[in-house]
């Protein structure tokens, strides 16, 4: 992955690289408002595209995949019309442009008919001969517009062009805009307090975050979660009183297809310490998962330490939440019991991406205590 270096405020720093386009300036005509969607019309069954976007340095090459429907003859008894025991063509041309936002002139995009299969006495009255997919690529370049580009393809059937269009919406160039973390964080003794991180970032597929103290080692890792809005980023994790008090930082990573930025300064925050409000103890909970890439079906383990004031907070039953990315409510899994040590552990099988915390409970004896959450992408 390439990776670029900027402050919020300050220029990008690209690493090096070229591109090659696969598309080249045509003749062909705007596509006209009055010709119909490509996908479900007469011609095609869907058209499909991988990630259109503004880059900030390299070309991004989309690759458009198109599926035909009956692209070969069939005769009115119901069999596949052969020539030398092949399909006969029924669509026997096919074109393609791309015009992008703006522009008045389009772009040509290559596409190969798909290969005429054999007609044997096993798929002579099938209902189809299998699908028919069609592939090109059009290439977007980081001066390009985002917006709305045409995508206009031409079959050709029984001699007589049948124009449709796709709207394809590129999106745009990966762009910090904002950040705000909790200011100030204050951290009390028996207690855990709420961190909220939000960002607004335009044109990033994923974002993660690093909040670290200017005066000591601490730090927290996070993977934010999309907001309702299309450019919104969040995700909350908790501070206890062992926290470093301070000037503290957020550092934010936008990434779209194989390039990233980073932007080392996105905000600030201080993080003080508050007075304690009664004279419970206090518990904490350390957690972590054996691994935070995972097959789907296979196993990992959650496990951690209980701690009442300094010591293991023994038999205590501590429980185990999860948090689906892309949701905001932490759901209950299992409980699981300290040993004498303080130490639990819980094997599960992730069946999708998802945040991972440990509570302590609070008594009337004892502050309660919530785990930094860990990210488990299950693939």
């Amino acid at each position: 992955m390439r990776l670029l270096l900027a402050t919020a405020t300050g220029a990008a720093v690209f690493a090096s690289g070229t591109a090659t386009a696969f598309a080249s300036q045509s003749t062909f005509s705007k596509a006209a408002a009055a010709d119909p969607k490509c996908s479900g019309s007469a011609e095609f069954t869907k058209v499909e595209w991988t990630e259109a976007f503004v880059p900030l340095k390299d070309n991004n090459e989309v690759t458009v995949t198109a599926t035909l429907k009956n692209p070969f003859k069939k005769g009115a008894d119901g069999k596949w019309v052969k020539e030398d025991g092949k399909a006969v063509r029924d669509i026997t041309g096919l074109s393609g442009e791309i015009v992008k936002a703006g522009a008045t002139t389009g772009t040509k995009v290559d596409l190969d008919l798909p290969a005429v299969p054999a007609i044997t006495a096993d798929n002579e009255q099938a209902v189809a001969l299998g699908e028919a997919k069609v592939t090109g690529k059009f290439t977007i370049g980081k001066d390009d517009k985002d917006g709305k580009w045409t995508l206009k393809l031409s079959p050709v059937r029984n001699t007589t062009a049948q124009p449709c269009v796709e709207e394809i919406a590129v999106d745009p160039q990966v762009k910090f805009v904002s950040a705000a973390v909790t200011d100030p964080v204050v951290i009390t003794a028996g207690e855990d307090t709420k961190v909220a991180v939000k960002a607004n970032i335009l044109g990033a597929s994923s974002v993660s975050a690093r909040l670290y103290s200017n005066d000591g080692n601490d730090s927290v890792d996070l993977t934010l979660s999309k907001g309702n809005n299309a450019n919104s980023w969040y995700e909350d994790t908790w501070f206890d009183s062992d926290f470093t008090t301070g000037s503290w930082t957020l550092e934010l990573t936008a990434t779209r297809g194989k390039e990233s930025i980073k932007y080392e300064k996105a905000d600030t925050f201080s993080v003080q310490a508050g007075k304690s409000k009664s004279k419970k103890a206090k518990s904490k909970v350390s957690f972590d998962v054996s691994a935070n890439k995972v097959k789907k079906g296979k196993s990992i383990r959650l496990f951690g330490t209980a701690y009442r004031s300094s010591s293991a907070y023994s038999g205590k039953m501590v429980e185990l939440y999860y948090k689906k990315k892309g949701t905001s409510g932490w759901k209950f899994l299992s409980f699981s019991k300290a040993n004498s040590k303080g130490k639990f552990s819980k094997v599960v099988k992730p069946k999708f991406d998802a945040y991972w915390r440990a509570v302590v409970p609070g008594t009337s004896k004892t502050y309660g205590a919530t785990s930094g959450a860990e990210f488990v992408d299950v693939r």
